[in-house]
């Protein structure tokens, strides 16, 4: 976020376009930043926070095209100064943080992890942070709290707007009415684009400059109008009370899990354009926005925003659990205190040197030596000081995943887009699933190219993270934004003529544990949320509707129950020690056992099997297959780590140990080795 500040940011525009201070802005952006750093540090507590990002969007396209339009008029507009400012205002403190970050990054994380936030770095000093995160959303990315820069996307959307927005005003303005048809037609594209990419393409919508502009456009277009008649509006009370509702009810409306941005961006965008409206003379602008407390945050909430993340994300990372409240209270303040230091003993400073020309020149070196240390550290060149030889074997077996296998092809299926792997023989198998299905493409890859399968077409109509059951919703959208359609879709794949063989699989245990609340099943014609009794008992009767379909139209289902999963297997349980010192291999792992992994899912288990016998489909218990003698494995002979994570086998485990799918993967049923049960 590009929250800047000095004494000609916070403006109106009079008839002589002449600039003059607004507190009221400022109190707006500290009012914006404590939404996104509450949101951050308490979601659950304020799970709309994130329009504080939409506030900031809207007064910087409000300030940005203020100062633009004031420079035009007087005949003082250049492209080279408009860029000099903006070094001066973004880099110092950017740079600050950025370098801050890395250094840290260099003492407390693991190669895998340094390596990752060196790609980070590097995209911040290019300003693409947000095309970056764009590129690595989705269901098999790591968690955003184990990425200390994720809050620069925001920046990088401000500044391809800067990019782009004097450049197209300059030429506009010659043009009689240029300028409003400019930010006219900006504004409706980039909405009207917003809205179709919220619904088709989230995680675009999301972090896409496009689908962004229009905010931003509307703050500009705030400030044309201001140009003509200042206040804009009369009645000021009224205009900036109204917009104080709409940032309210946006802060109680909008949930973590909405569609968004999409029309509920409208709530803070209009609200905050309202507020800026109405001048600076209105009780709420003076008294509430323009408190000096309001203001003094304000002041500092670019350099504020900028700390706040990463002493979050560290505390994450550090801890490997989410911070206690007070923990996460005490480096709120310090993100704070930090900001406070960094705006008097940084940013002013820099701005307000007497030689500007070396001042620019030893920003835009600094931030391009911090992008070259980005690319050493992402290459290698620059490693961590945590020896990582001790711990290699577990951290090599994060995200080691094998989906999609390089074999497969795309295959386009109604709206939805499968995973296709060809074979010699005869038959179609359609797997039916989420990511426990996915991390079998290995063994499907393989046993095809081996001809231990004898299928024509194995197609894997999965989605990760998406229950198989058809009308079930997962949220938030932003991350499962095609859930409901996939599902449905392939189901009716399985049920096309030439596919003789199903097999359904899913983290079924996960999905129907007591804390489950993502997942929402249509009953009596509205959306319940799991865990309730009914949503479960909807999601269960519609899976076996639709395995009773398939059996009646005479093909084979096999239902394959989920793996041993827990934190056992996951590799960074596997390791102990100081993110300070050293971290190590435990010496102090408790063995899975069968029992208690039974004990814990006994009701998911039972139903399932219910499901099956009433339906006839083959039950696969998999625990079968890797346990034994009443104990999982955790790690080979090798003392390599099997699993990537609680839940996913890692793909020589699957390619090597699992056997109990090559029933539905040949063209009759074959014999069932000692290694598998049906049950």
């Amino acid at each position: 976020m590009d929250i800047r500040r000095d004494s000609t940011d916070v403006l109106k525009a009079s008839a002589a376009h002449t600039i003059i201070y607004r507190p009221d802005i400022d109190g707006l952006r500290a009012v914006a930043v404590g939404l996104v750093v509450l949101f951050h540090a308490w979601p659950k507590w304020l799970r709309s926070g994130f329009i504080g990002v939409d506030v900031f969007f809207v007064i910087s396209g409000f300030l940005i095209t203020s100062i633009i339009l004031k420079d035009l008029r007087q005949r003082a507009f250049t492209i080279r100064g408009f860029y000099v400012r903006r070094i001066r205002r973004i880099f110092p403190a950017l740079i600050t943080v950025v370098l801050a970050v890395l250094a840290f990054g260099w003492y407390v994380l693991l190669r895998q992890e340094f390596a990752q936030l060196g790609k980070h770095v590097a995209a911040a000093a290019a300003f693409v942070s947000n095309l970056v995160l764009w590129s690595e959303a989705g269901y098999w990315d790591n968690e955003s709290v184990t990425k200390p820069l994720l809050h620069l996307w925001s920046l990088g959307v401000e500044e391809q707007f800067y990019l782009v927005w004097p450049i197209a005003m300059a030429l506009c303005f010659r043009v009689r009415f240029g300028i409003l048809a400019f930010l006219a037609l900006t504004l409706a594209g980039s909405f009207l684009y917003g809205l179709y990419a919220t619904f088709n393409h989230p995680a675009e919508a999301y972090f896409s400059p496009v689908t962004r502009f229009w905010e931003l456009a509307s703050g500009g277009l705030v400030a044309y109008a201001m140009t003509k008649r200042s206040p804009l509006l009369p009645a000021p009370l009224l205009i900036s009370s109204f917009g104080l509702l709409l940032l309210v009810l946006g802060a109680v409306l909008i949930k973590g899990q909405a569609d968004f941005p999409g029309a509920w961006a409208l709530l803070p965008v209009l609200g905050t354009c309202a507020l800026i409206a109405a001048g600076n003379v209105s009780f709420i602008n003076r008294r509430l926005l323009g408190n000096p407390l309001m203001v003094k945050i304000g002041l500092v909430s670019y350099p504020f925003y900028l700390w706040h993340w990463p002493l979050l994300s560290f505390g994450y990372i550090i801890e490997g659990e989410k911070p206690e409240p007070l923990v996460k209270a005490a480096l709120v303040l310090a993100a704070l205190a930090l900001a406070f230091l960094t705006y008097r003993l940084i940013e002013r400073p820099v701005q307000k040197s007497p030689n500007k020309r070396r001042a620019i020149q030893g920003l835009v070196a600094a931030m391009a030596c911090f992008g070259v240390l980005g690319v050493m550290v992402k290459a290698g060149l620059l490693q961590e000081r945590m020896p990582s030889s001790a711990v290699a074997r577990y951290m090599g077996a994060l995200n080691d995943l094998g989906f999609p296998d390089p074999a497969m092809k795309p295959l386009r299926y109604k709206g939805s887009l499968f995973q296709q792997l060809d074979g010699k023989g005869q038959g179609t198998t359609v797997l039916i699933g989420d990511s426990v299905m996915e991390q079998y493409a290995p063994l499907v890859s393989q046993g095809l190219r081996d001809g231990r399968f004898d299928r024509s077409k194995v197609i894997f109509a999965t989605q990760g993270g998406c229950m198989p059951v058809e009308g079930a919703v997962r949220l938030p959208r932003l991350r499962y934004p095609t859930c409901t359609t996939t599902v449905t879709d392939a189901w009716r794949l399985a049920a096309s003529p030439e596919v003789d063989t199903v097999v359904v699989a899913a983290s079924w245990y996960g999905y129907f544990a007591n804390w489950q609340q993502d997942v929402q099943m249509p009953v009596d014609g509205q959306l319940q949320a799991f865990p309730a009794a009914s949503a479960h008992e909807a999601a269960y009767a519609t899976l076996q509707q639709s395995i009773a379909r398939l059996r009646t139209a005479g093909k084979r289902v096999y239902l394959i129950l989920q793996p041993p999963s827990g934190n056992q297997f996951d590799p960074r349980s596997m390791i102990t020690g100081s993110r300070f010192g050293e971290m190590k291999p435990r010496t102090d792992m408790e063995a899975y056992r069968v029992e208690r992994f039974y004990s814990d899912n006994a009701a998911p288990r039972q139903r399932l099997l219910r499901i099956a016998q009433a339906t006839g489909a083959l039950p696969v218990d998999p625990v079968e297959t890797i346990c034994k003698d009443g104990i999982c494995p955790t790690v080979n002979a090798e003392g390599e780590p099997i699993y990537t994570d609680p839940v996913h086998m890692r793909p020589f485990y699957v390619k090597s140990r699992v056997h109990y799918l090559d029933p539905a993967l040949n063209g009759t049923i074959s014999t069932i080795g000692s290694s598998m049960k049906l049950l």
